[in-house]
Parts: C-alpha cells; sequence; structure tokens
C-alpha cells in the first residue's frame, strides 16, 4: 500500500471518511463533542478524521464507541470501500 511521506495511507483516508460519514449521520455529535468527550484537543481529533495524520488504534476504538461501533467495523467498512480482502 504506498503511503506519503509522513506514512499516510489509502486506508487510513478510507478510515477517515467512515469516521467522517459517521459522525455526520449521527445526531448531536460533532468533531468537537467528541474532542470534549475524550478530553483531547478538537485540533488533534480534527486532524485525524480530515487528515493528514492517521488514527492510533486506541484513538479510533475511543471514537468509535462514541460513535456506537468499533475500531474493527470501521476498518472493515474502510477496506471493502477500497475493495481490499478482509483478513479471515
Amino acid at each position: 500500500m504506498d503511503m506519503n511521506r509522513t506514512g499516510y495511507t489509502a486506508l487510513d483516508e478510507a478510515v477517515a471518511e467512515e469516521v467522517r460519514a459517521l459522525i455526520a449521520r449521527t445526531k448531536g455529535v460533532s468533531v468537537k463533542s467528541i474532542a470534549e468527550d475524550l478530553d483531547i484537543r478538537r485540533a488533534t481529533l480534527s486532524s485525524r478524521v480530515n487528515g493528514p495524520a492517521a488514527f492510533s488504534p486506541s484513538l479510533l476504538s475511543a471514537v468509535a464507541a462514541r460513535l456506537g461501533t468499533t475500531a474493527s467495523d470501521l476498518v472493515a467498512r474502510a477496506e471493502r470501500a477500497l475493495g481490499l480482502a478482509a483478513a479471515s
């Protein structure tokens, strides 16, 4: 998988897209509200949701829980969007 010079990949972007889409579909949830709930800076979360920084597994897990899903579900959706075969 190709990376940019900071190590950001197409999968990282697809995961961020899944998070953005879920935030947009979830009433009463925003990057700001999630950041406040997780006690992190809005800019820190925004850089993951909008690029160019990738989510760490722990942050993705915490964000996913706030959105009512799991990190593995978000990654699986991103892999499907990219046409990648999920490892079984």
